[in-house]
């Protein structure tokens, strides 16, 4: 029977995700793949190194400029799906047979263009316009032998002014432009000339206005608009009202703020169903809430976004400890309408398990200042967390817990010893004295900052 019968058996038998993962750790890249850790969510000496092309091996060997001039990405080490800015770390490959399908929403395939090949598009579709009318005036001027009597006072010449091919690119750009210097000009009695100087100066106008079009969609991208809207570096888990949650601190920096925005989320496990089918990047829905508003957000200031952790959440049986052991992304999409311009935006960004800190707050950053009437801001400290509760269980272990308080209270009533009842809660704790933290202050939170007031 060979490694991959076997998992299949295990998993028929309805075994725990656990022992699923311990099992599927072999060499091969197929069985990498089955076993989850080929993807973003693997860890680098899980995955197989990628086999460098030889002009690169050719430039570690013979240049050592670029232990200098190469700057180190922290979202290099970061393997995850959405990167701290928003952008998705997915590569589509097998898609020769689809490119035509860009080719039939080219304006939008443009605007998804990097800048340098934006204004490759912009120069070149100048330079071949100007290029392509210059050969037909040049033709027109040939075929006319305005070339062949240049010195002939008697010939009528069809491009006066032009005596060689740059001179009818000149005077092609004059004409598609409108600069008209002056030293060049069309004879009208040319058969070819009006319905050429018609022709380049429609499809001159058109190009113009197809570029500008393009240029400004691309420059005024609501998507820049979610430069302006910060998310906390770290994602906390502590307990509210005698529940377990997680917390994200979002912000505006802009005075001119999102209208009708919403908030939601997910989390990107893996998930086996009880029929064997294996899915390495799962989506399970997050939900979100500021403060009482539920998934609405109006961020006149900074928020507290809120992800209670029940029976319904993804995160309901991951414990602190399973840190280096879960693999797992939380996800976050704030949408909404830029005020100035009407179009929607979107803001996104994702925490890790190593960016998840339990048992903590959000320091406050709001102050009432007294001098001035008005409520203070400190964004030097968004991303501040003090420590407060010790959690060492989940949110599914914490509510079993509650269920033997209860029943361990019932027993009481019943007669039975506070020490016989308390035998049933023994294998599990907590304790919520604020005790010292594995982060310190030094690391969780910057330096205390001066008050203006």
């Amino acid at each position: 029977m060979t490694v991959l019968e076997y998992i299949d058996n295990v998993r028929a038998t309805h075994q725990t995700n656990d022992i699923i993962d311990r099992m599927a750790q072999p060499a091969t890249s197929r069985e990498t793949e089955v076993g989850g850790t080929l993807f973003l969510f693997a860890d680098p000496d899980e995955v197989t190194p990628k086999q460098k092309k030889w002009w690169e091996k050719v430039k570690l060997k013979c240049c050592a400029l670029h232990k200098y001039c190469h700057r180190v990405d922290p979202e290099d080490k970061r393997k995850a799906l959405v990167k701290k800015n928003g952008s998705y770390r997915v590569y589509l490959a097998g898609l020769g047979q689809h490119k035509r399908k860009y080719l039939a929403d080219l304006y939008v395939t443009m605007i998804d263009l990097e800048w340098r090949y934006a204004f490759a598009i912009l120069f070149n579709m100048f330079l071949v316009s100007f290029l392509i009318f210059a050969i037909f005036w040049w033709l027109m001027a040939y075929n006319n032998g305005d070339f062949d009597n240049l010195d002939n006072p008697k010939h009528d010449f069809c491009l006066l002014g032009v005596k060689s091919f740059p001179g009818a690119i000149l005077f092609s750009l004059e004409t598609q432009t409108t600069i008209g210097y002056g030293m060049a000009y069309p004879n009208a009695d040319c058969a070819a000339t009006l319905p050429l100087m018609y022709l380049q100066a429609v499809l001159g106008f058109m190009i113009e206005t197809f570029m500008l079009g393009f240029i400004f969609v691309k420059i005024a991208r609501p998507k820049y608009r979610a430069n302006t809207i910060l998310f906390s570096k770290h994602a906390i888990v502590n307990q509210e009202n005698g529940q377990l949650v997680l917390q994200i601190r979002v912000g505006d920096l802009r005075k001119s703020h999102l209208v009708d925005a919403c908030i939601s989320g997910m989390v990107v496990r893996r998930h086996s169903t009880e029929e064997g089918a294996y899915y390495p990047l799962y989506q399970f829905n997050c939900e979100f809430s500021a403060n009482g508003m539920g998934d609405r957000v109006f961020l006149m200031w900074p928020i507290i976004l809120t992800h209670i952790i029940d029976k319904d959440s993804p995160l309901y049986d991951i414990r602190p400890a399973d840190l280096s052991s879960e693999k797992y992304e939380i996800i976050v999409y704030l949408s909404g309408t830029v005020e100035s311009t009407g179009e929607v935006c979107q803001s996104r960004t994702s925490y890790l398990p190593k960016e998840i800190l339990w048992g903590h707050r959000f320091e406050r950053i709001e102050e009432y200042d007294i001098g001035h009437s008005r409520w203070h801001i400190d964004f030097a400290g968004f991303d501040d967390v003090v420590y407060c509760q010790n959690i060492r269980h989940s949110a599914k272990e914490l509510e079993r817990i509650r269920e033997g308080r209860e029943a361990l209270g019932s027993n009481l009533t019943q007669g039975f010893t506070a020490e016989e009842g308390a035998m049933s809660l023994a294998s599990l704790r907590y304790d919520l004295a604020p005790t010292s933290s594995p982060y310190d202050n030094a690391i969780t939170r910057s330096p205390k900052r001066e008050r203006p007031y």
